[in-house]
């Protein structure tokens, strides 16, 4: 009887697998650039992570000049600097797509799942989350991946530099692949040249840990 549930979970991980490559996720870890972005627009992430306050995230309070952004279907929500411009992205997954200038940016990815994930499954998810993660192949993981809880959801982190493909600039990455249910939430944060993250860790440390799940 084990032997044949064990049978059922690989199946229904190796579809949520199949799904997820087939309808390109890696994109997720790629730079943002113009194939992202519409023509008229103007390890410190990982211990925030871990330290997440289990207890009810759905009360938690915008910080002062922080703008809320709120994805009933998804069931989450989180703050952004209100000073950062809100760009559209060509990409239906990507509700929100924010930056400071050049060298600062953030961006939400929802994909929805056949399958629901939780804890039990996490394990099984790591080999879909690596694949995202290294289908760019300029990808130099520095931290991860490690297995966390943020907002009340289960996940992955990683951190890792990136080549930039116009200016041939090293970047940084900051990357959570976060599940809820059938939906998987990944946030990524950038920073070009991957020097400047030190100096943007704290803005995007206040974002990672705004995230809460929404009352149902």
């Amino acid at each position: 009887m084990n032997n044949l549930w064990n049978a059922i979970r690989r199946r229904r991980v190796l579809v949520i697998i199949g799904l997820l490559l087939a309808v390109g996720l890696g994109t997720s870890a790629a730079v943002f650039g113009p194939k992202l972005l519409t023509r008229d627009q103007p390890s410190q992430a990982a211990n925030t992570a871990n330290a997440t306050n289990k207890a009810d995230t759905a009360t938690k309070s915008k910080p002062a000049g922080f703008s809320e952004f709120r994805s009933e279907q998804a069931g989450f929500g989180l703050s952004y600097p209100s000073g950062w411009a809100k760009l559209n992205s060509k990409d239906p997954q990507v509700p929100l797509l924010v930056s400071q200038g050049p060298q600062d940016s953030f961006l939400v990815r929802i994909s929805e799942l056949q399958e629901a994930v939780g804890p039990q499954q996490l394990p099984a998810l790591k080999e879909v989350t690596d694949k995202l993660v290294t289908s760019n192949k300029t990808v130099k993981i520095v931290t991860g991946p490690n297995q966390i809880e943020l907002g009340g959801f289960p996940g992955y982190y990683y951190f890792y530099d990136f080549t930039d493909p116009t200016t041939g600039q090293e970047g940084a990455h900051s990357h959570f692949f976060l599940f809820n249910g059938k939906t998987m939430i990944s946030m990524v944060f950038q920073s070009l040249p991957k020097e400047h993250f030190t100096d943007s860790a704290k803005t995007f440390d206040q974002i990672a840990n705004s995230l809460h799940a929404l009352k149902k």
